[in-house]
């Protein structure tokens, strides 16, 4: 393995790869790839969480991002921790009412929201974020026949991103004002939409729906919370040096590596307790959210799940390429690892788990990792890797640390092949138990 892209890993991950057998069995049984989680992780990240936010500020509420991942077992964890959930349909409102969540702790954050999506939020009294007037006026007139909204959130344009498509400028969060209190809706929050993993930004747009809550409150309305939203970096690598790896052996001759801090120095909620921090250096706006009782809320989605899954794909066969290199087909596709949705690879290693007495395996070989499907786009990692021991028919590839994102938010039946399964998986006194995902975290 490359050390400089040896992924980090727990100690509960280190045991399970270390005992080979459980993760064999379990891919044995229900297939390839296989994705595991793990509840007991997903609480103890939470708690973790919980602490350093309160440091920073002694009221903020986090909203687990459904989108992340759509295991029932990691979200009921976190429900049962306390946390809330930020949704963005219809069916994300139902797995969080399912998994235990109650309409007080959502957050309906959708950019796009249907007449029925608002009509369930406004029934069930669950708090909503909008994007735009045209939304706003659409809602109102829904609230005719569906019931008066419980929260609402003006979600503010970033300044430093005045063409998004998300989010409006304050003279169009001016004239939704004046429509919500001709409405006689006096209670509304901020929130904002930043399509990057930057501290600074995120320390400017809460400073910015700060003043702009201030300014409402003296207008007459009460302010119900500022929602910085998600988009804290996790930390997968001990280090990571972006040009070497894109200039190391890659498929075709492409740029694999994206542009996700991989690395982060400051990461997770050292990363969200700090914007927090630095947001609130003037005493005044510290005064103005704890006189008000305002709540900061988060939707942590990827770095909430740090060390929370890995997947699992069983080597099919080999096949060779030149005397240096070879391509390993294994039993999956890339619609398994997300990232690849964006044309570059999952960077963190995998990890090689040799299975059983079989061929002799060619140690050194540039080994190429592509899926079984007719696409010649399917390729799993576009950076070679090298495994010591070599790899071989039969044996696993594991990718660590993919909860976040990479197990099924681009999934697909492609060719009529079954959605892989998820196990949630739970360490004992005897050893590795699991049951299924969909039976939710259960008491261990």
């Amino acid at each position: 393995m490359d050390t400089r892209t040896a992924p980090l890993l727990s100690s509960p991950i280190q045991e399970l790869l270390s005992e080979r057998t459980s993760l064999s069995d379990w891919v044995s049984g229900f297939g390839s790839p296989l994705h595991v989680v793990f509840p007991a992780q997903a609480r103890e990240n939470y708690r973790q969480w919980e602490d350093l936010l309160g440091r920073a500020y002694g009221s903020c509420k986090i909203q687990f991002a459904l989108k992340s991942c759509k295991s029932s077992a990691l979200l009921q964890a976190f429900a049962k921790a306390g946390a809330g959930a930020d949704v963005s349909s219809a069916q994300e409102i139902v797995s969080a009412f399912v998994n235990m969540v109650s309409a007080h702790d959502m957050a309906m954050t959708g950019p796009a929201k249907t007449n029925h999506e608002m009509a369930l939020c406004l029934k069930h009294r669950i708090p909503i974020h909008v994007d735009c007037i045209e939304e706003l006026r659409r809602l109102l007139d829904i609230a005719g026949w569906a019931g008066d909204p419980a929260r609402l959130f003006l979600r503010l344009r970033p300044g430093s991103e005045a063409r998004s498509r998300f989010g409006m400028s304050p003279d169009q969060i001016e004239e939704c004002l004046n429509l919500l209190k001709a409405a006689g809706v006096d209670q509304i929050g901020y929130s904002f939409h930043l399509n990057d993993y930057e501290m600074s930004s995120r320390v400017r747009e809460l400073g910015r729906c700060l003043q702009l809550a201030r300014r409402s409150h003296a207008a007459g309305f009460r302010c119900c919370g500022i929602d910085i939203g998600g988009g804290f970096p996790m930390r997968y690598l001990a280090g990571f040096d972006r040009d070497t790896y894109n200039n190391g052996p890659l498929w075709s001759g492409r740029c694999a590596s994206g542009t996700y801090p991989y690395a982060a120095e400051t990461y997770g909620p050292f990363h969200a307790a700090a914007v927090i921090a630095t947001a609130l250096a003037d005493p005044t706006d510290l005064a103005f959210l704890e006189a008000g009782n305002i709540p900061i809320l988060l939707q942590p989605g990827r770095s909430l799940l740090d060390q929370c899954g890995v997947t699992a794909f069983r080597v099919t066969e080999l096949k060779a390429l030149d005397e240096n290199s070879q391509i390993a087909v294994l039993d999956g596709m890339s619609f398994s690892l997300s990232e690849t949705w964006f044309g570059s690879d999952f960077v963190p290693e995998p990890i090689i788990i040799n299975v059983g007495n079989r061929a002799p395996r060619t140690a050194d070989l540039h080994t190429y990792l592509v899926g079984r499907s007719c696409l010649e786009s399917d390729v799993i990692r576009k950076r070679s890797i090298r495994p010591s021991n070599g790899i071989s028919a039969g044996d696993l590839v594991v990718f660590v640390n993919t909860a976040g994102y990479q197990m099924d938010s681009n999934e697909s039946a492609f060719h009529q092949i079954p959605l892989p399964r998820k196990l949630a998986a739970v360490r004992k006194s005897t050893g590795w138990a699991f049951h299924l995902d969909e039976q939710g975290s259960r008491e261990e």
